[in-house]
């Protein structure tokens, strides 16, 4: 089924995440925020280097080993909410790994629109690598988002400073058909248009070919976001890329990627695996 067969059937509650996970929400988001207050400490490195003049224009790096690659984080909130902050203690799993990491954060809508966020974080992406650089750090590239996030690390891919370095894409419950916004609640804050929808479809514009994806999503999600993840991969597989899709359990939208990033549960481990070899 495609988004456009659940007009009649509960739009809100297929893809709206706070719907779908109802009365869990709240405490999700705030077991990430306590726990990445408490965790911020161990993530070394520096926080909130600038790469424009917007106060939300910040990325955080954190050095990792030696042949790991370097993942590129970029958090979801429907483009209009949450905070690179609620991830450190994603972060902190992660780096337990040794991949190097890349926290960014990126100006929310209604302030700016989804075109906006994308040509910042274009930018940000080109501070980033020449950051890199100059630390001489030349391991490979992984750019992973949760939700609004693969969506966006899907055009990123894009990026003219990522040929011949990106390695592989966690893309983690992702959206992939901005159109099916025009009939939610949050586009009073998205503003998005029709013909801005279609510009930034990823099954209309195709992330670049030719690198590894990771697309996974939480079993216990409604099935139309389910079937955007599962058609995202579709498509990429058609096309002669080479996909791993992972369905996470029972999980719901918000902790399935806590326990991603975990290698000590069962789902993270087989991310981390799929990580760790992007550098071989």
């Amino acid at each position: 089924m495609t988004w456009t067969d659940w007009r009649d059937h509960g739009m809100e509650a297929q893809f709206n995440p706070r719907v779908a996970a109802g009365a869990e929400t709240e405490p999700a988001l705030e077991f990430w925020m306590t726990q990445s207050a408490a965790r911020k400490a161990e993530l070394g490195g520096s926080f909130d280097i600038a790469y424009g003049p917007h106060d939300l224009m910040r990325f955080d790096l954190h050095p990792g080993e030696a042949g790991r690659p370097v993942i590129i984080n970029i958090h979801g909130g429907y483009w209009r909410a949450l905070d690179k902050a609620a991830m450190y203690h994603h972060m902190a799993d992660l780096a337990k790994g040794g991949f190097g990491l890349v926290n960014m954060n990126y100006p929310l809508c209604p302030e700016v629109t989804l075109t906006d966020i994308l040509q910042h974080l274009d930018v940000g992406l080109g501070h980033v690598l020449a950051r890199l650089d100059d630390d001489g750090n030349t391991e490979p590239v992984v750019l992973m988002g949760h939700s609004a996030g693969a969506h966006m690390a899907m055009h990123l891919t894009h990026h003219a400073g990522l040929a011949g370095r990106l390695a592989g894409v966690a893309a983690l419950s992702g959206i992939y058909e901005p159109e099916l916004v025009l009939d939610l609640a949050v586009n009073a804050d998205v503003r998005l248009s029709a013909d801005e929808a279609a510009r930034w479809n990823c099954l209309r514009h195709m992330p670049r070919a030719g690198t590894d994806y990771y697309i996974a999503v939480g079993g216990g999600e409604p099935s139309g976001w389910i079937d955007q993840s599962w058609m995202m991969a579709d498509a990429l597989r058609q096309r002669g890329d080479q996909v791993r899709f992972h369905g996470c359990g029972r999980l719901h939208h918000f902790n399935m990627v806590d326990c991603l990033c975990d290698a000590d549960h069962s789902d993270g481990a087989q991310l981390h695996h799929w990580l760790a070899g992007l550098a071989s």
